[in-house]
């Protein structure tokens, strides 16, 4: 693949069983803002960003991953990454061509290796973002996804030969840390028993209305699966809640960022207390939400 590659991480679609439930957690808890309702999907923005949505909810039986969604700047870029996939043998979920999803733009849909269905778009349209103020406890945007895989070494050389990810840093043989920009970390991969959603996380403004948030969280009776902390991997901070669906969502600030990958050498971290949560705040991690179930969404894309 040539050309500029992927720049950022545009949004996730997720099915849940009960959309009204879900609506109302990440609108009045966690703080997004509906931006499209037509029956069939919501499409949820958060409003520090300039991307038309940031989370796309659909009802389900079953809780599932519907897709990832990431940027890069041209068609070209989209066509580079389609002949790229249509190369290793397998076929498109869709074409690259105009979509029809809010901001259009231009794109295709694919399955990993794992049958997490992918998409990558380029030139959709941007709405009207704001600066957000002081004490303001909103999501700026997405920071990141972490994806469980069954064949962790697999993952990452998909993730890198193919997609153009490059390996920030490594947690043991447990987690890998990707990049695509100068965050520390747009995409990780977690060594798990099955293919699933491990979490999704969100940019706060910094560390005054990260903890806000994580309050408001807290109040509102939702469920703590790991937190407040700080990470060794990424410097950033955490809160980890479940949603009604079950899938993990997290508060996060201050990620690290690496401003010269000339000179940048993976570290790896160990699994140990005092490298997982610096503060030593977080408590006992709760292992079953991010470890979560078997995604019925694998090798089955969404509808739509």
């Amino acid at each position: 693949m040539t050309g500029s590659g992927i720049t950022h991480l545009r949004h996730v679609g997720i099915g849940v069983p009960d959309l009204p439930t879900e609506r109302g957690f990440y609108r009045d808890v966690w703080g997004l803002v509906s931006t499209v309702d037509d029956g069939d999907a919501l499409f949820l923005a958060a409003e520090g960003s300039p991307e038309q949505y940031a989370l796309r909810l659909r009802p389900a039986p079953e809780r599932r991953l519907d897709l990832v969604a990431f940027a890069v700047e041209t068609q070209d870029d989209v066509d580079g990454y389609a002949e790229a996939v249509t190369a290793l043998g397998r076929g498109l979920v869709t074409e690259p061509g105009t979509m029809q999803t809010p901001g259009g733009g231009y794109g295709f849909r694919f399955l990993d290796f794992e049958g997490r269905t992918l998409e990558i778009s380029a030139e959709v349209e941007h709405r009207s973002a704001r600066q957000l103020h002081p004490k303001e406890s909103i999501p700026t945007g997405l920071s990141h996804v972490v994806l469980n895989t069954t064949d962790l070494d697999a993952a990452v050389r998909f993730y890198t030969e193919i997609l153009g990810f490059k390996v920030s840093d490594w947690l043991e043989h447990h987690m890998c840390f990707l990049r695509c920009n100068a965050w520390h970390h747009t995409l990780a991969l977690s060594d798990n028993p099955h293919a699933s959603l491990n979490h999704v996380a969100w940019e706060m403004r910094g560390i005054d209305e990260y903890m806000r948030a994580t309050g408001r969280a807290l109040r509102a009776g939702t469920d703590l699966a790991w937190g407040p902390g700080r990470h060794g991997p990424g410097d950033n901070t955490f809160s980890y809640f479940s949603a009604p669906s079950g899938f993990v969502t997290e508060f996060t600030t201050e990620l690290e960022r690496i401003e010269d990958d000339a000179t940048w050498t993976p570290r790896v971290f160990r699994r140990l207390p005092e490298e997982s949560d610096l503060w030593g705040t977080a408590g006992v991690r709760k292992a079953e939400p991010f470890v979560g179930v078997p995604d019925p969404g694998a090798w089955t894309p969404p509808p739509f």
